[in-house]
């Protein structure tokens, strides 16, 4: 009997391991927070980045990654001011050994702000990514023909300001949160359909309510087949064909449009 209530309660021991993303979470906030805010105790940088790297990595274990920083973390300042005065933001990036780089300049980037004491992240945008392009898809499949186009989603730059992203966010919730996600789409495609696509572009954004700042590229057939051919689309490359837009469409806007620059103006759609 004793050996049956023995075996019932052996699981109860493990229940800890559910909280130990937030223990890591309370463990990396207090490192940070001393390394700051205690002038008693200041912790180096080097603690300081091994404390964030320790919470990013007991944040999405679940994920079975290797995150490795890259280089030392830094106090980000805002240079367009004349003193250059620091945001109250720190920032330490990270390679992602599970998920591909689709340019050299794409990391993970995790912010610090310990004025507010809040960390964020954008590992998310690598994990859902191929699950967010596919939802983007379903919006350019109405206006293109299937075949006919080649979409890709840049991961975030960094994170943004008012959501801290959750490692088991879906990716409707990813998406609903996210201000404006990057796309680049390749498409071949005559240059006479662009004000057409892009007003049905934008029914479709305000139906769908996705974010998006995406630069469309409208190419000829061989244009296209170059360029397919010849690298990845999350490039600064340079590029051959006919036209190309940067549309934008923010959520938050009190006014909500579709920019698409063309040959040196801008052209609004509402």
């Amino acid at each position: 009997m004793q050996e049956e209530k023995k075996e019932k309660r052996q699981p109860n021991k493990h229940r800890w391991l559910r909280f130990a993303p937030q223990i890591v979470l309370g463990l990396g906030l207090l490192a940070a927070y001393f390394s700051w805010r205690d002038h008693r105790r200041k912790l180096t940088q080097q603690e300081l980045d091994t404390a964030l790297t320790r919470y990013m990595q007991g944040k999405y274990a679940i994920y079975g990654d290797t995150l490795t920083p890259v280089g030392e973390g830094k106090v980000l300042y805002a240079p367009n001011d004349l003193f250059f005065p620091t945001t109250n933001k720190y920032e330490l990036q990270f390679e992602t050994e599970k998920y591909p780089k689709r340019s050299e300049k794409e990391t993970v980037v995790l912010q610090y702000n310990y004025e507010e004491n809040t960390l964020r992240d954008t590992y998310m945008s690598f994990v859902l990514r191929e699950q967010a392009e596919e939802k983007f898809r379903e919006i350019f499949n109405q206006i293109y023909e299937p075949e006919s186009y080649r979409l890709a989603m840049a991961v975030q730059a960094a994170p943004w300001g008012n959501h801290d992203h959750s490692a088991l966010e879906s990716v409707d919730d990813y998406l609903r949160y996210e201000i404006q996600t990057s796309v680049y789409i390749y498409v071949i495609r005559n240059v006479e359909h662009r004000e057409e696509d892009m007003k049905k572009l934008l029914e479709l954004l305000k139906e769908y309510k996705y974010g998006i700042k995406a630069e469309i590229y409208y190419m000829n057939q061989m244009q296209y087949d170059y360029h397919a051919k010849n690298g990845e689309m999350i490039t600064r490359q340079e590029l051959d064909y006919e036209e190309n837009g940067l549309v934008v469409w923010s959520k938050n806007e009190v006014g909500f449009s579709v920019n698409s620059w063309v040959k040196d103006k801008y052209i609004n759609f509402r």
